[in-house]
């Protein structure tokens, strides 16, 4: 699997398989490619499926350089460069839609085929009027301090909003021993800049189609999103997965990868 190095000399690691139009897996917070490996096994069969680990995240150089969502988005749009000359359909999860939110503002939807935001909100921070958000500001900081000095505490805590049913206790020490790869200062870092980001003004920018996924019990980015999101992305498509949280594709994903495949394939 190729290493891609960024202007900043931070390294990536990438995953690349498949062969077909270039399907681009964008990862969250806290997680890497090894959270798709089911749709590797799937989608391979008529896609190149490309995903990369964020700097400070599974193999990608550890690093608290760059752990902001604009150097965040000019990594998205260097991975996409390295890709070709074809636009790709971006599937981001997570804290990944706020990057490919970022990188819309930034860079436009010129290199995008179509995007798929899976799990995501445009504002992570609880406001006035505003509910649908992962913490208020007290939560917050109190977030931040819990991931800049426990991250295995903070990363164990978020397993019973990111699955609708309880893992099995092989599946559960993999998932931590996956999340537990991050550096914990870039962590904290990258929490602080995430949740502060406000990208409802930049929703009406999207001119590609675009689907957005939710499982029905998911509340680490409450499923109320999703429907926000439909409804002021133009033209967009929404699809709510029942019996799964905030990892569809992990929890469903005979019925992710059906609706992700008839979005792409239309």
């Amino acid at each position: 699997m190729p290493d891609l190095t960024m202007r900043d000399d931070t390294r990536l690691h990438v995953r690349d398989e498949g062969a077909g139009p270039t399907l681009l897996l964008l990862p969250g917070w806290g997680v890497s490619t090894w959270w798709f490996r089911k749709q590797f096994e799937t989608l391979t069969d008529s896609f190149r499926v490309v995903s990369y680990d964020p700097r400070g995240q599974g193999e990608s150089d550890k690093t608290t350089r760059g752990q902001r969502t604009a150097r965040l988005a000019a990594d998205l749009a260097e991975v996409v460069a390295w890709t070709g000359d074809e636009p790709v359909h971006l599937m981001a999860w997570s804290g990944g839609g706020s990057t490919a939110l970022q990188y819309v503002e930034l860079f436009g939807t010129d290199r995008l085929r179509t995007l798929t935001l899976v799990g995501a909100s445009p504002k992570l921070l609880k406001s006035e009027g505003w509910d649908l958000g992962f913490a208020d500001l007290e939560g917050l900081l109190g977030w931040v301090g819990l991931v800049g000095s426990d991250f295995g505490a903070a990363a164990e805590s978020l397993l019973p909003a990111f699955f609708a049913a309880a893992l099995s206790p092989e599946d559960r020490e993999a998932t931590l021993a996956e999340m537990r790869r991050c550096d914990q200062a870039a962590m904290a870092l990258a929490s602080w800049d995430f949740i502060i980001q406000d990208y409802r003004d930049v929703l009406a920018l999207i001119k590609v189609p675009t689907l957005v996924v939710t499982g029905a019990d998911d509340v680490a980015v409450p499923a109320g999103n999703a429907p926000y999101l439909h409804e002021h992305i133009t033209g967009s498509r929404l699809e709510i997965i029942e019996k799964a949280a905030h990892c569809p594709f992990l929890e469903q994903p005979d019925q992710f990868d059906a609706v992700l495949r008839k979005f792409l394939d239309a």
